[in-house]
């Protein structure tokens, strides 16, 4: 456990497997958190690097998004694809300084990230590194989280459309800025940021479902995290293809259902079958869930439009049960 998490362990939190923590709340308290101001630690983001004077030359050819629309003021979202136009990765980008940017993803799929993109970096100047235990990142929600991130000094900060505010600050800063945010700010866990997310249509790859999506899938091209307009990038004939010749068969929905045990992403999902019991092809996967609160669920599923109609799924291994589509806040094109 590094000094980070010794700390929040410190401050109350537990920390779970796969970089999960809470606070002492469980989902029963998510409606009433949801109400206030809340502060979370996001040990789920891990941070890749990109130093050295050919950065945004470099990775211009690595994504879906226009590196020539990111300035140290303005971040960007985008993927990175492989040829066949499979999502790798999906990224929130920053850039600190004029050769230095940013990617916050996945922590569990950083390591692999530098691994695919030093096979190019290698024409480049530039340097790749897993700066996760250098920087923190914490997340702020409720009606107070613009005025409480204005008081923080912060490498990047990113605002969400739904008002969350994402703070990347020092490791050795990370504690004393925390005490200051919880005194105006109630500490919780990361499913319930997961919870706005979903909220939000954010959907994030990881681990079990990178190489699952093409980018249109997961909407990115509704959040402003493709570029249809830039140069030549690895996965872009297929994504092009997607939007100006193909028909997109499945795409990210948003779902409430019941239950307390959630699917974990990627879990296929089915149509229920013609006889009882039975089930039909797989139709989707799930991309992200979390409790809404201790009876109920709230998902981001990848489905056929067929499917996205109905009103019984079954989602991973279990029994039919009872979804509801539930409105975005976008539109899809």
């Amino acid at each position: 456990m590094n000094n980070w998490l010794s700390f929040l362990h410190q401050q109350g939190a537990s920390i779970h497997e796969n970089n999960t923590i809470t606070f002492g709340e469980i989902p029963s308290d998510y409606p009433d958190l949801l109400q206030k101001t809340t502060v979370t630690p996001l040990i789920h983001v891990g941070l890749l690097s990109i130093d050295g004077k050919d950065s945004a030359r470099f990775l211009q050819g690595q994504v879906t998004c226009d590196i020539q629309q990111l300035s140290p003021g303005h971040n960007l979202t985008g993927a990175r694809c492989n040829p066949k136009g499979r999502t790798l990765t999906n990224f929130l980008l920053c850039q600190p300084s004029e050769d230095n940017l940013l990617m916050l993803m996945q922590h569990a799929l950083v390591q692999s990230s530098i691994d695919e993109l030093s096979k190019f970096a290698a024409f480049f100047k530039v340097q790749l590194a897993d700066q996760s235990n250098q920087y923190q990142c914490i997340g702020i929600s409720g009606s107070q989280a613009g005025a409480l991130a204005k008081n923080i000094a912060t490498l990047c900060q990113h605002s969400f459309s739904d008002g969350r505010q994402l703070l990347v600050v020092p490791t050795e800063s990370a504690p004393a800025i925390w005490q200051q945010l919880t005194t105006s700010a109630t500490p919780t866990g990361n499913e319930l940021w997961h919870l706005q997310d979903i909220r939000a249509g954010l959907g994030h790859v990881q681990t079990e479902t990178t190489t699952m999506f093409v980018p249109q899938m997961l909407n990115f091209q509704a959040t402003g995290s493709i570029s249809f307009k830039k140069g030549c990038y690895t996965g872009q004939e297929v994504v092009a293809r997607m939007k100006y010749l193909g028909k997109l068969k499945r795409r990210m929905y948003r779902i409430a259902t019941k239950g307390s045990s959630l699917p974990v992403p990627g879990s296929p999902c089915f149509m229920p079958g013609e006889e009882p019991g039975t089930q039909g092809q797989s139709i989707g996967n799930v991309v992200l869930a979390a409790r809404s609160d201790d009876s109920h669920q709230d998902m981001l599923v990848v489905l056929t439009e067929e499917a996205s109609k109905s009103e019984t799924l079954i989602i991973g291994e279990g029994s039919p049960q009872t979804v509801q589509q539930q409105p975005l806040p976008y539109l899809i094109d």
